[in-house]
């Protein structure tokens, strides 16, 4: 049995998540926890809180509205044959969510997300963010409905890291087939000789895992353009998930070196399964 923490927000984007959870729940059960996390309005207006006591009375009353939205959601899930609870908690979205994952024993939180470009850049709201850098329980985020899980594309780095994305592929084993991915950009031009010579040594430094495929693949690409080419190959592909680490970067770090995760969320019409590997509890 496989456990997930959906958490909602009650967007249209959110709806998108029980269609993934209904997917996986024909390859083997699963058990859900729908949870909505309001915020603490004695955190927000501290001891001044008595003197805005209209604002008190139309927070209870949202918070009412979300219970009720709660319950109607929940129906929904388990009309669809999913054994599935539901809570309202209060306080900071991301570290409660952590919380209630945690004591709910979850394998993974699933969350829908949008992604917005142009100008503004890949960014993918500061819930989902805050959840891949901070949460040591792997996160599923979707910007689109998805009904299926058959083929499953594995993004590794080759990092020191990557045998903690091999380690956690047993979980998600019996979801579909897998394939071992690594792309490998270059900013110089290649023949088509030596293309294949890099093709050749990087598929020996990859690791095995239960018979799965491997893939590398070799571009040429003036700006390194990683999550571009992890979400090309699945997409041209048609895998239905995409499972990829998160280092965690945050602050400089992450400004200099980018998030290949990330961008590959904000990119993707395909679920994606992050995975922190930074976490030390991973």
């Amino acid at each position: 049995m496989k456990r997930f923490v959906y958490a909602t927000d009650f967007s249209e984007n959110s709806r998108y998540v029980a269609s993934f959870i209904n997917a996986v729940s024909k390859k083997e059960e699963v058990e859900v926890l729908l949870l909505h996390v309001f915020p603490d309005i004695t955190s927000m207006y501290g001891p001044l809180i008595s003197q805005f006591s209209g604002i008190i009375e139309a927070w209870d009353r949202a918070r009412k509205s979300a219970e009720e939205n709660l319950l109607e959601w929940e129906n929904r899930l388990r009309s669809q044959g999913i054994k599935v609870s539901s809570k309202l908690a209060i306080g900071d979205p991301v570290p409660e969510t952590i919380k209630e994952a945690e004591l709910f024993k979850a394998d993974f939180i699933a969350v829908g997300t949008r992604g917005i470009s142009g100008i503004r850049g890949f960014l993918i709201g500061s819930f989902a963010k805050s959840l891949l850098h901070s949460s040591p329980i792997p996160v599923i985020t979707l910007r689109f409905p998805h009904i299926k899980v058959e083929k499953i594309l594995v993004a590794l780095d080759l990092s020191s890291a990557t045998q903690k994305i091999i380690n956690f592929l047993p979980k998600i084993n019996n979801w579909g087939k897998i394939t071992l991915y690594h792309a490998l950009l270059v900013d110089f031009h290649l023949d088509p000789k030596e293309k294949a010579i890099y093709e050749e040594q990087v598929l020996k430094e990859m690791p095995d895992f239960n018979g799965a495929e491997k893939v590398v693949e070799v571009f040429f690409s003036p700006n390194l353009d990683y999550a571009g080419a992890i979400v090309d190959y699945a997409e041209r592909n048609h895998y239905d998930l995409i499972v990829i680490g998160s280092h965690g970067r945050t602050g400089i770090r992450k400004v200099i070196f980018g998030s290949v995760a990330e961008g590959v969320i904000s990119r993707s019409h395909l679920p994606v399964l992050t995975i922190n590997i930074a976490h030390p509890r991973i």
